[in-house]
């Protein structure tokens, strides 16, 4: 699948299965090849939480459209840096009226005043007539 803006593209695996074995076990092939198990173990430990809140992030956006109250559901970020990224931006069916949410594994994590200042940024750049709700999907919301 494809995210397209004007600046940039970004492909994504769509496969669960294939996306783990893409992120973990082709790209540390050398370590398993040279049976080096235990450090193959100690990366995935600490990469876990990156790649499991992609698969999250995935699982509300398919969650959010069965409910068929929104017409467009996608991410965004800014080309520079990549610093300002919503997890997920859902125009509602009605004109001008947006949610942006950011999705964390757990609630404390989760920052009200940094997603403002990211949706202060998307309203900026692309969506100035829009409305926003702000809303963290967690663990706890599945």
């Amino acid at each position: 699948m494809a995210k397209n803006t004007s600046q940039t593209v970004r492909y994504e695996i769509e496969d669960i299965f294939l996306r783990f074995w893409f992120a973990f076990f082709s790209r540390y092939r050398a370590m398993i090849e040279l049976g080096n198990y235990a450090a193959l173990a100690q990366v995935m430990k600490t990469d876990y939480p990156h790649y499991s809140g992609l698969i999250l992030e995935r699982y509300f956006a398919k969650l959010l459209a069965e409910t068929g109250a929104y017409r467009e559901i996608g991410s965004w970020w800014e080309a520079k840096g990549n610093e300002n990224q919503i997890d997920i931006v859902a125009l509602l069916l009605e004109k001008d009226r947006a949610l942006a949410v950011e999705v964390k594994r757990k609630q404390s994590s989760f920052r009200i005043s940094k997603l403002e200042e990211k949706v202060r940024h998307l309203k900026a750049k692309a969506m100035p007539k829009y409305e926003f709700e702000l809303k963290c999907l967690t663990l706890e919301d599945m």
